[in-house]
């Protein structure tokens, strides 16, 4: 019997932040086979009612605040464990697991990333803009820590309204439309953010700006349009495993619409980025967010090292990232059992309330453990 009471033959699968939506999702793909695995899951909130879904719980310092007893934390818990894979499901997951993969390449098999380097290109957008010029891969157009004339030399290529956004930042958080100058000088003066050509139709921003003074600000607005949403699988050896291409659309202000997305354009970008970041050392999850700009062309706008939020809509659709992982960097092929019935045509997602048991809360809050009764 291994630590944790698992079974003999199990495959133990060690799933970081499940209390967000990709580690919610990690585990809604593996559901209908979870007999073939030891869901064991990390947390920095006790009162997250995902995490409990999983066979074993550990409460854990946050990972990019705490690093150094995030890491003693993490190294415990995958000696105790006998862990074979761990995946990450946070930006900062994937840096600092990158980053100890360098540092103990003996743990290298263990772990669903690539080098740190690429982590820092994938999820730096700075960073990433410059990767995709040297590659010759299609970045929106982008702009960071400027002086006046560069400003003015992307500005006249590419008016207004621009994108602003953090370098560093995911889910669409701090992300700004700007329409004027003094906006624009400053967004480049900060170190941290990044300036990228809008991706949509400019007239629809200019359209809501003037109804702005005749029906006032409406509660809920975006502007995000339908994304091309690529996943690809970088395999141990650097061999590109899959590429998976579908289309994102929020129709509403709590739904989501993905359906397979058949335009070759965007299984050509997948193959080719999932060649350069495998060259740069990635190994695992590239994710690759694109739109179409008003000119037609599809355009990358950022990266992500990680499954995502819309794993499951892929699940659904028939495409079965998660298992690709686990049998391409443990061996073992996880049961083909995929989403019920028949694969969907398209997917429509929406929020779901939960709540969790107080008493759990408590063990685990109290322990810094929580196992699931047997």
């Amino acid at each position: 019997m291994k630590a944790g009471g698992a079974r003999a033959g199990k495959l133990r699968l060690l799933v970081l932040s499940v209390g967000t939506q990709v580690g919610q999702n990690v585990r809604t793909a593996l559901a209908g086979r979870r007999d073939g695995f030891e869901l064991i899951a990390t947390s920095s909130v006790a009162n997250e009612p995902a995490v409990f879904d999983y066979d074993v719980v550990y409460l854990v310092p946050a990972t990019a605040a705490e690093p150094e007893r995030f890491e003693q934390a993490l190294l415990e818990i995958v000696e105790r464990e006998h862990v074979d894979l761990v995946i990450p499901c946070r930006d900062d997951d994937v840096l600092h697991l990158a980053s100890l993969r360098d540092r103990r390449p003996e743990l290298a098999p263990r772990l669903l990333c690539g080098g740190a380097e690429a982590a820092r290109t994938i999820t730096d957008k700075w960073a990433s803009a410059q990767f995709s010029a040297r590659h010759g891969l299609p970045f929106a157009p982008s702009l960071a820590r400027a002086n006046d004339e560069q400003r003015a030399a992307f500005l006249r290529e590419h008016p207004f309204p621009l994108i602003t956004k953090p370098r560093r930042g995911y889910a669409s958080q701090d992300v700004y439309l700007i329409y004027n100058e003094a906006q624009l000088a400053r967004t480049l003066a900060r170190e941290d953010w990044i300036v990228q050509k809008f991706l949509g139709d400019p007239q629809s921003v200019a359209s809501f700006a003037a109804a702005l003074e005749t029906s006032g600000i409406p509660l809920y607005h975006t502007f995000q349009g339908l994304k091309h949403s690529i996943q690809a699988l970088i395999g141990p050896d650097g061999a590109t495993v899959h590429v998976i291409c579908t289309l994102n659309a929020n129709r509403m202000r709590r739904s989501k619409r993905v359906e397979a997305d058949r335009d070759a354009a965007a299984a050509q970008i997948g193959e080719r980025c999932a060649r350069a970041f495998s060259a740069a050392g990635w190994r695992g999850p590239l994710n690759i967010q694109c739109q179409r700009s008003a000119e037609g062309e599809l355009l990358i706008h950022e990266f992500n090292g990680r499954f995502t939020g819309a794993t499951v809509d892929r699940w659904l659709l028939g495409f079965d990232e998660v298992g690709a992982a686990i049998e391409s960097f443990t061996g073992v092929r996880a049961a083909r059992e995929r989403a019920p019935r028949a694969a969907s045509l398209e997917v429509f997602e929406s929020l779901v309330a939960r709540g969790a048991d107080p008493r759990d809360v408590d063990v685990l809050a109290r322990e810094r453990r929580w196992q699931r009764p047997r």
